[in-house]
Parts: C-alpha cells; sequence; structure tokens
C-alpha cells in the first residue's frame, strides 16, 4: 500500500524555538494543548519558573508569567488556566486577573484535562474525578481506576463523548521491549467499566445513512505483537427496528520501514466524518467513519507528535512534535496537483469527498493554455464512478455547454449519467 496524493494541506503554523521556547521544555510532562486555540509550555531557568502561554491566533507574541506549578492547562475556549502545584489546584481568570476557585485534593493529581469548556478531568493513583469550573463545587469522583491500570503505567490521555456518558482512560507502560497499551471504558449509566487493550482512541457523533438520530461510535486502536486494528464500535442508543449496531475492526497498515510502529493520537472529524490516526513515527492515517475504509496514509513528521487537537476550522487535527513544530493538516489541494486529487476525491467511500466546497475549490483553480481543467478532471472521475447526483450534474453541465459541446450531455443522459431535473432541463 502506497501513500496516495489527497486534497490535504500540511501547514506548519509555528516552531517553538522561534518564540524562545527551549528545546528541553518541549515535551509530554512541559507542554499542554487542550485545543486548537492555545499551547501552554512550562520554563525553568535556573531558579526562575514561568509559564508560557501562546495564543494561536497571535502565536509570534506568547504571553510569560512567573508562576510556579507542575501542570498547567488552558481551558479550550477562553483566557482561563487550570494550575496544579503538589495537591493543591487552582482555575484562574488571565484577562480578569482573579482566582476563580481553588481546591486540595487528598491525592496527587497524575493527569488532568479540560473535557469541556467548563470541565475539568482529575485522575489519581486510585480514582477519577470530574471538577466543574462554575459554581464552589468540589471535584465528584466518577470511578474507581481498573486494577490493570496500575502504579507502573502512564497515564496519556482521557477521553470522553459528546453527553459524558461514556468515560475512557488511557495508559501505556513498557513490556518485552514494546510499549503495549490499556485501557478502561466506563459507562456511566450502567455505571461499570471495561478494560480494553488499546493505545489511542476517540468518540464521535454520527448519523448513519437512512436514520434520523445520531449515535455515539467509539472508535480506538490496539497494537500487539501481532499487528494492529482499528475498532469502531456503536456505543450508543441500538438502533430501531432490529438493526445491528455498527462494529468493526480494520487493519491497520504499517509500511516495511515502520513495522514497530504503534498509535498514539486519534481525533475524529465532524465536519468530515472521518478518523485521523496518527502513529509514533509520524504516519497519519484517515478512516472513513461509516466504512472504516483508510482514504489516505502518508508520513506527516519525521519526530513524534506528542499532543494533538481537532483543528476546529478545518475540520482536520493539529499537534506538536518533539523539534517543537505546530503542524496541522486541512482538505485543500496542492498547487498544480488536481489529477490525482480528482480521483481520491471520486472514489472516497460515502463520497466524502464530493462534496459542494470540494467542486468549488475545482472551480476555483485556473486552467492552462490547452489544459483540460480540474474541475473537468474531477467530474470525468466521477463519471467513471456511476450516476451524477442532482448537484453534480448541474456543475458540470454548466461549464460543458458554456463551451458548445452539447453532444456530450446528449451522450451522459443516453448513459444515465446524469440526474434529471427541473433545472437541468
Amino acid at each position: 500500500m502506497s501513500a496516495a496524493p489527497m486534497p490535504i494541506k500540511f501547514q506548519e503554523h509555528l516552531q517553538l524555538v522561534n518564540v524562545g521556547i527551549q528545546p528541553n521544555n518541549i515535551g509530554f510532562s512541559t507542554l499542554t494543548m487542550e485545543s486548537d486555540k492555545f499551547i501552554c509550555v512550562r520554563e525553568k531557568t535556573g531558579e526562575t519558573s514561568q509559564v508560557v502561554i501562546i495564543d494561536m491566533n497571535d502565536p509570534m507574541n506568547p504571553t510569560r508569567r512567573p508562576i510556579t506549578a507542575d501542570s498547567i492547562i488552558m481551558n479550550p475556549v477562553s483566557k482561563v488556566m487550570a494550575l496544579k502545584a503538589g495537591k493543591v489546584l487552582q482555575i484562574f481568570n488571565i484577562e480578569l486577573k482573579s482566582k476563580m476557585k481553588s481546591h486540595t485534593m487528598t491525592e496527587d493529581v497524575v493527569f488532568w484535562k479540560w473535557i469541556s469548556v467548563n470541565t475539568i478531568a482529575l485522575v489519581t493513583a486510585t480514582s477519577v474525578y470530574h471538577w466543574p469550573m462554575d459554581g464552589d463545587s468540589s471535584p465528584t469522583k466518577m470511578f474507581d481506576r481498573h486494577s490493570s491500570l496500575g502504579a507502573n503505567c502512564q497515564i496519556i490521555n482521557y477521553r470522553c463523548d459528546a453527553n459524558q456518558k461514556w468515560l475512557l482512560l488511557v495508559r501505556i507502560a513498557s513490556q518485552d521491549k514494546r510499549v503495549v497499551g490499556y485501557m478502561q471504558l466506563y459507562s456511566v449509566e450502567k455505571r461499570v467499566s471495561q478494560p480494553i487493550e488499546g493505545h489511542a482512541a476517540a468518540f464521535a457523533q454520527f448519523k448513519p445513512e437512512g436514520s434520523s438520530t445520531q449515535t455515539t461510535l467509539f472508535c480506538f486502536a490496539s497494537r500487539n505483537a501481532q499487528g494492529c486494528k482499528l475498532h469502531i464500535i456503536d456505543v450508543g442508543q441500538p438502533p430501531s427496528g432490529g438493526q445491528p449496531s455498527t462494529k468493526k475492526a480494520i487493519d491497520v497498515y504499517f509500511p516495511p520501514e515502520a513495522q514497530n510502529d504503534f498509535p498514539v493520537a486519534m481525533q475524529t472529524s465532524p465536519k468530515y466524518d472521518v478518523i485521523n490516526l496518527i502513529t509514533e513515527n509520524g504516519y497519519l492515517h484517515v478512516y472513513d467513519l461509516e466504512s472504516g475504509i483508510c482514504i489516505y496514509m502518508s508520513r506527516i513528521s519525521s519526530e513524534t507528535i506528542f499532543v494533538t487537537a481537532s483543528h476546529k476550522s478545518s475540520g482536520g487535527i493539529i499537534g506538536v512534535n518533539r523539534k517543537g513544530q505546530v503542524l496541522s493538516f486541512q482538505a485543500l489541494f496542492q498547487a498544480g496537483q488536481y489529477s490525482e486529487p480528482s480521483k481520491i476525491a471520486a472514489n472516497a467511500p460515502k463520497g466524502i469527498l464530493c462534496t459542494p466546497q470540494t467542486i468549488q475549490r475545482f472551480q476555483q483553480v485556473a486552467t492552462a493554455p490547452g489544459q483540460t481543467s480540474a474541475l473537468l478532471q474531477y467530474f470525468s472521475n466521477l463519471l467513471e464512478q456511476g450516476q451524477l447526483n442532482k448537484f453534480e450534474s448541474l456543475e458540470l453541465c454548466r461549464p460543458v455547454l458554456y463551451q458548445g459541446r452539447k453532444q456530450l450531455l446528449e451522450k451522459w443522459l443516453k448513459e444515465e449519467k446524469l440526474e434529471c431535473s427541473e433545472e437541468l432541463g
């Protein structure tokens, strides 16, 4: 399996060293990124400690504050930061320069994360808590950690679905010269936990074709000595009409030069209904959420990407690698490479790339004299797959009629390649 060109653009937003971040401060224990809005770095030079807050809307002008803390995480949407020093937790509003609330734990917090705009998840050696930002309430215990997620491991992530009915704790450990991943999936409604082997996971809200309601999909990737699989499981309400729930297991391909690779991060895209999976060796795999088909694979970084978040504006993913590159990818076209992307878009399952936005982008591409336009290349590939829908038929007919090639339309209509409509005439 070789990496295929695709209308995906990789962008370097920032080199952290260019804004004064030392390489030894670029790592999992010192840098946090709770969303695509902020990056937070703890710095220590001699006896001086400070926190650096990088607003991704103005990345070249970071804010530095003399703060001593074990860990700092920025709110996903606002200039509110949470600080942890020992067992003491604080939430601080930067713009108002005021402390919003504080709490002293009875146990050390080994991992924490914003799971919504107003709630922080706290993981101790024995339990998991949720702490709301609003009001003066204390952290609420959600569940006890499973014995399989013991002390000799590193907690690397905590996820929950949109309704916070499903909670997931992810840890890794070294075993037999490889990194093993174990997860604990907890149902809030059933109050029961299930240990699962896995390295990276995410939840997605998804509306199956023909359904009027959304369901919750639990997606996770697991690597063992035999290989790697991506699992997609419907954990929402049972579908009506006695239809079976979604449950898929897909082999994850690793190239010969990366046979010991394993998943490290996963984000789902509600914009495109795809799963973005990143590996230790810097490979990106993109899977269709409904079918599980791998629609793209390529190496996007020579260094490990150790933290990621959803890139909301593009429907892609953003991450930071060990070199301090802040990278994202989004569905755009590489300059001049339109033939292959048009094939990929046309062949993508469920037409996830065959959208009005895709057509609009091909329409905006300038055509060199004597060359077939990018738009017609795209429609040519679509026609090979079968009948165009109403919107595609109309958009194809406009440039063809403009060129006076009515015979082409008659041919496509005879072959039932176009969807007839009143607008088409």
